[in-house]
């Protein structure tokens, strides 16, 4: 019989159990904080990842009753559950319950203390609580299951290390990924906070450098479309300074709806704006600065005295081709935008350079 309480073998699996789970996390983790209600392909990853684990430690057990073994192949399928909730629960369930024999007690047994976690939605509302009645509950549910088979012939002594033994592994691997998500969300936040402008809660000026000499260092073809609200010192002037950081926050919250997944939208400066497209066509910039146009001209906005404004914009389009120096590109959209406002404003100008756009990249979504 394996020596289970053995100090090697319960180190090595408390370091497998840990490390793994750690590292899928961070790994997880490296886009958006890692949550129960994130992306479902990363909670099925999470859950794969931990029942593979459990069956790696299920090869270390001490056997009672052959259909009943004790190992420490439950932690990281109710750590999973704690952390990515009922699907990553689930996932390791289904991968230990294929691969380990699948209609046995020992999996009824998983089962049942894994349907319990889900019934109470412990991910929803973790505590520290939650996991030691959980604890608790495996154990005493365990000894009495194992004593109503074996009655007093069970080595008591022996199972009562080993439970205690469990459940600081699993209290230790709980608080390691608590402080880790803990951490991973600080991060996130203060990157948010760092590349988001306060007002208009959209990217900022550093946030639109960076990802300008992104495109230029990675010789990426994109679209460039910079628009200035008209006459703003105008609405400072008249209505005050909160009027015009209202209109800035509702032409930022329009840009944040306007704009796909793969563009990018951040407050250049003032009251300039630039959106950067992965699109490189004529056609279909031209009918995106357009509709940014009509949208904004159509947009009510309240003031706080009950007031309500309306704004127009004036835009120039340019592209960034391979090659170029991107902020020649950005000199042709301003000088477009000069162009713009000279035509009468609220309107959309393109610069000569988009007749080159053959020469770019095509990345090319449909006209909207």
């Amino acid at each position: 019989m394996p020596d289970i309480l053995s100090l090697r073998s319960l180190y090595g699996d408390i370091c497998v159990t840990y490390a793994t789970l750690s590292i899928i996390f961070f790994l997880l983790s490296r886009s958006e904080p890692f949550t129960f209600k994130g992306s479902h392909w990363k909670r099925v990853v999470f859950g794969v990842v931990a029942g593979m684990t459990a069956l790696y430690l299920r090869s270390n057990r001490l056997v009672l009753v052959d259909d009943l073994p004790f190992s420490l192949e439950m932690l990281p399928m109710i750590l999973v559950t704690f952390f990515g909730g009922w699907l990553s629960g689930l996932c390791s369930f289904i991968v230990s319950f294929v691969f380990n024999g699948m209609f046995t007690l020992n999996n009824l047994f998983i089962a049942i203390i894994l349907g319990t976690l889900f019934l109470f939605r412990v991910w929803r509302r973790r505590k520290h609580r939650e996991l030691y009645i959980t604890i608790i509950l495996i154990g005493a549910f365990r000894l009495a299951l194992i004593s109503s088979i074996h009655g007093i012939q069970v080595p008591w002594s022996e199972l009562l290390v080993y439970q205690l033994i469990s459940a600081g592994c699993m209290i230790l691997c709980y608080h390691a990924l608590n402080y880790k998500e803990i951490y991973m969300g600080k991060v996130f936040t203060i990157r948010v906070k760092a590349a988001t402008d306060e007002l208009t809660q959209i990217n900022n000026r550093a946030s639109l450098d960076y990802w300008l000499d992104q495109r230029q260092l990675q010789r990426e073809a994109c679209g460039l479309i910079l628009l200035d609200i008209d006459n703003f010192k105008q609405v400072n002037d008249t209505f005050g300074h909160l009027a015009g950081d209202r209109v800035l926050t509702e032409v930022g919250r329009l840009l944040r709806h306007l704009t796909r997944s793969d563009d990018f939208a951040g407050r250049y400066g003032g009251e300039e704006f630039l959106v950067m497209t992965s699109t490189c066509d004529p056609g279909t910039l031209m009918a995106i600065a357009e509709r940014i146009r009509k949208e904004v001209e159509d947009c009510a906005i309240i003031l706080e005295d009950g007031r309500v404004l309306n704004v127009t914009v004036s835009l120039g389009v340019s592209l960034y081709l391979p090659g170029m120096i991107i902020r020649k590109s950005l000199k042709l959209a301003d000088l477009s935008l000069y162009e713009a406002k000279r035509q009468g404003k609220n309107r959309v100008v393109a610069s000569s350079i988009l007749t080159l756009s053959s020469l770019g990249a095509k990345r090319d979504y449909p006209g909207m």
